[in-house]
């Protein structure tokens, strides 16, 4: 299968398009919001959010899926659409039953999000970032995360980087550029 163009990437992600609703009717516990992502372009009112699905009080994380999220109908879920789907690929590696890594790859980058299950029941997800200043955060507890488009003649073209405000090791919080794997 041929590579998508970025600037498709750009426009599904900038549009929220594809995004299908969800079935009526589950058995499944409701998400968990584990990190939000903004963007820096598209609807103003479309995130993204890595969700985590467990039964409250659970020793397991039982998914993880990255859904579209509608702010201006209360925070509603969508599924990403079949379309998006073939353009930005999620990947889940269960590193125990509390914890999963996600890789999340579009426009010839992947991403990786390691979410841990802790002891008090949070959900925390770690990334592998570099700091304003150089200095590399192999292990940074993310909070705010962003993505920021790559722009041609000031037009959403595909993925330049992630960034993210994130409490190093020692808990300080400062921002950063999450690293990713160049595909």
């Amino acid at each position: 299968m041929p590579t998508p163009s970025p600037l498709l990437l750009s426009l599904l992600l900038s549009l929220g398009a594809g995004a299908a609703e969800p079935p009526s009717e589950t058995s499944e516990p409701p998400p968990i919001e584990v990190v939000r992502i903004t963007r820096d372009f598209g609807k103003p009112y479309y995130d993204l959010a890595l969700d985590a699905f467990t039964e409250p009080g659970a020793a397991r994380v039982d998914d993880v899926r990255l859904h579209w999220v509608n702010t201006s109908a209360g925070d509603r879920r969508k599924p990403l659409g079949p379309l998006t789907e073939r353009l930005v690929k999620v990947n889940l590696r269960r590193e125990s039953d509390r914890a999963v890594t996600v890789t999340i790859t579009g426009d010839r980058k992947e991403f990786a999000f390691a979410l841990e299950l802790q002891d008090d029941g949070a959900l925390d997800v770690y990334v592998a970032a570099v700091a304003e200043d150089g200095q590399a955060i192999p292990r940074c507890r993310a909070a705010k995360v962003r993505l920021i488009a790559r722009r041609v003649l000031g037009i959403a073209a595909g993925i330049d980087r992630i960034t993210v405000e994130c409490a190093d090791t020692s808990g300080r919080r400062q921002p950063a550029t999450i690293e990713y794997r160049e595909l």
